[in-house]
């Protein structure tokens, strides 16, 4: 399984680049733009082709997920952490209406309005959030089914920012676990080795844009080859 990651900057042509992708057979492609509100995250969506809104997870945005009908929600640890303030009784929510803030939807009466049951994991189909150790796996609600775990490589993105998840994973208590951080063409292949069920790229897609449909078929080759080594 390898999943795509929006890069966090603004990326030119970053909806032809997008849609190519998902038109190579991106499995899924997460929308991770950290600062961005709910208006900016739905200008995105209505630029990218809606047969491909079922192979796109939003951050952090469950309203525009239930609007637009996405595959599902990654929560950042921030949401996570609050998430029974999502989970309470009866709240409205409306999409049109959010934190001026943070961006994220907030109670209020608006013209879409939605239970706030809509804002726990379990009425998704799919659910991811990250984690930093492997301590975690065990610690992290279940709700979350997939777990992105970072840094497993030293990154292609950040300087600096190295690997340390260098090991055979351990129980995984029953979740699907993603290596995050440094993953290209050169060490993809590891991975199943070490018991993660895929991986989620960003550096190696984003670092030269116009090579992203490029450099995601050749990795998810070597992904697909790495179970007949």
């Amino acid at each position: 399984m390898i999943w795509i990651i929006t890069s966090p900057e603004r990326i030119y042509e970053e909806v032809p680049v997008i849609t190519a992708l998902l038109a190579a057979g991106a499995s899924r492609i997460l929308l991770r733009k950290p600062g961005w509100s709910a208006q900016q995250y739905a200008a995105l969506l209505e630029k990218i082709p809606s047969e491909y809104y079922s192979r796109l997870l939003i951050r952090d945005q469950p309203l525009l997920a239930h609007r637009y009908q996405l595959a599902g929600v990654h929560w950042s640890g921030e949401v996570r952490l609050q998430m029974q303030f999502f989970i309470l009784g009866s709240n409205v929510v409306s999409a049109e209406g959010e934190n001026a803030d943070t961006g994220k939807a907030a109670p209020v009466t608006g013209q879409e309005k939605l239970p706030s049951r809509y804002l726990s994991p379990e009425n998704f189909k799919e659910n991811s959030t990250g984690i930093h150790s492997t301590e975690e796996l065990t610690l992290t609600d279940t709700r979350f089914r997939t777990l992105l775990l970072s840094p497993v490589f030293n990154s292609i993105s950040k300087t600096g920012y190295y690997g340390r998840q260098m090991g055979v994973l351990p129980e995984k208590n029953n979740r699907q676990v993603l290596a995050l951080g440094g993953v290209d063409h050169t060490n993809v292949h590891l991975l199943k080795k070490r018991q993660f069920d895929g991986a989620a790229l960003l550096g190696a897609i984003w670092k030269i844009p116009a090579q992203a449909v490029e450099n995601y078929c050749r990795i998810q080759e070597l992904w697909n080859r790495s179970d007949l080594t």
